[in-house]
């Protein structure tokens, strides 16, 4: 038995070393594709999450929102919903139950959680403060010598002096 194994050792050195090439190309093809779909997983989420944000942003204190600030609004808070953390989508249906039993309600809590979460995501630091949002607001009653209205700027935040 020993006289075969001695007669096929050319052979064997190279289909042993053939073997292991293969084995260790499919495991490092099977990783980088682990890896990848991890790395797009992680993309996909923080882009819809950040769209998210800024449809919520763009509609947050308007006292007069327009059927497409409406619709954005609504649909940020089905990806929330969707994609979102576990906080995430506890805080968003809090604000939801609060908005449907009240009338309305603040959206500066899901906002500062959005936030944090994005800049964490994003390697960026963390902010106590809630975010402030800017608004132009338009007095119609008043206006210049000639008529025109007048837009004054001022940042609106929340009726609450609410903490991230």
């Amino acid at each position: 038995m020993l006289d075969q194994v001695v007669r096929f050792a050319p052979i064997l050195g190279p289909l042993i070393a053939a073997a292991i090439a293969v084995l260790g190309w499919y495991m490092a093809h099977h990783f980088n594709t682990a890896r990848d779909r991890i790395n797009k997983r992680h993309d996909t989420i923080t882009e819809y999450l950040l769209e998210a944000y800024r449809r919520l942003e763009m509609a947050a204190n308007r006292e007069d929102k327009t059927e497409e600030q409406a619709i954005a609004f609504e649909s940020a808070i089905a990806d929330i919903q969707l994609l979102g953390s576990s906080a995430q989508i506890s805080r968003t249906v809090q604000y939801l139950k609060t908005h449907a039993s009240d009338g309305g309600g603040t959206i500066d809590q899901v906002l500062c959680l959005l936030r944090n979460d994005l800049r964490k995501e994003l390697g960026l630091s963390l902010i106590e403060e809630p975010p402030i949002v800017f608004r132009f607001v338009r007095e119609l009653d008043s206006g210049d010598w000639q008529g025109n209205v007048v837009s004054r700027t001022k940042p609106v935040r929340s009726k609450k002096n609410s903490q991230c």
